[in-house]
């Protein structure tokens, strides 16, 4: 039986071609289940995973005024929460902020964090996936996964490129291509449903709509099972976003309780 699996295997891996790796990026955005056909028997990872790296830097420029719009907003919701706000101390601590080996250091940190985070992505993905995909009887390997992550993963650095120029030119950090810039506009991450519907935006779903014709394509799997899998990841995904959106708020209620704000 196995014999027979690796012979139909073989002749249906000679039916699809190689593609280069510019085909494989033009493929991604017309003709994303041709990709991932060609991912299933060609499961390449390191060329789609270093453009990530490379365009994730193109967010660098706009890190300080994100950084900046983001003290504000918590800011004003502390000054709200407690009558009491955190700019005057960082204010007391510019001049450590001004040291030119401090700002170097920060700088290069951050570039590492953006260089580390898309590999890092990939991996917890790729491995929330596969192991979701094994109980549901799924055939696909870790590399099939990982390469077909690497790939999906350029419409979220393009997605946070887009998104991070337009709110630090809007001086907001407010996502235009999120559901809460439909129903809640005026909200912030203090707010659980205003970071539920932040979690949700074109191009998670984007990136949610390739991930189900990967799992279709490389498991062989029916739509239905299909849709199963990408919802549960898609569910997984909302929440932890949603959690770690709001968990800045909490830890600074940690801090001005431990201080005695009430």
């Amino acid at each position: 039986m196995d014999m027979e699996n690796n012979e139909i295997f073989t002749i249906v891996e000679d039916e699809v071609q190689k593609m280069s790796f510019i085909q494989r990026l033009v493929s991604l955005f017309t003709a994303p289940v041709k990709l991932m056909q060609n991912i299933k028997y060609y499961p390449k990872i390191a060329a789609a995973l270093l453009l990530c790296m490379g365009l994730s830097l193109l967010t660098l420029p706009f890190v300080s005024k994100i950084t900046e719009i983001t003290t504000n907003m918590m800011s004003e919701i502390m000054l709200i929460r407690y009558g009491q706000d955190f700019i005057s101390f960082m204010e007391s601590t510019q001049a450590a902020a001004n040291n030119p080996q401090l700002s170097a250091i920060t700088t290069a940190s951050t570039t590492l964090v953006l260089l580390l985070s898309y590999p890092l992505m990939c991996v917890i993905k790729t491995l929330i996936l596969f192991i979701i995909t094994k109980i549901a009887k799924g055939m696909a390997t870790f590399k099939q996964y990982a390469s077909m992550y690497a790939h999906i993963l350029l419409i979220a650095v393009l997605g946070s490129i887009i998104t991070t120029s337009i709110m630090a030119a809007m001086g907001t950090l407010l996502d235009v291509s999120s559901l809460a810039a439909v129903f809640m506009p005026s909200g912030n991450f203090s707010m659980i449903p205003y970071n539920l519907l932040a979690s949700i935006s074109l191009f998670t779903v984007l990136e949610i709509i390739l991930a189900g014709i990967g799992v279709k394509e490389i498991n062989g799997f029916t739509n239905r099972k299909a849709i199963i899998v990408v919802s549960i990841i898609f569910i997984l995904s909302v929440a932890f976003t949603t959690i770690m959106a709001g968990s800045s708020v909490y830890m600074m209620d940690l801090s001005y309780k431990a201080l005695g704000y009430q």
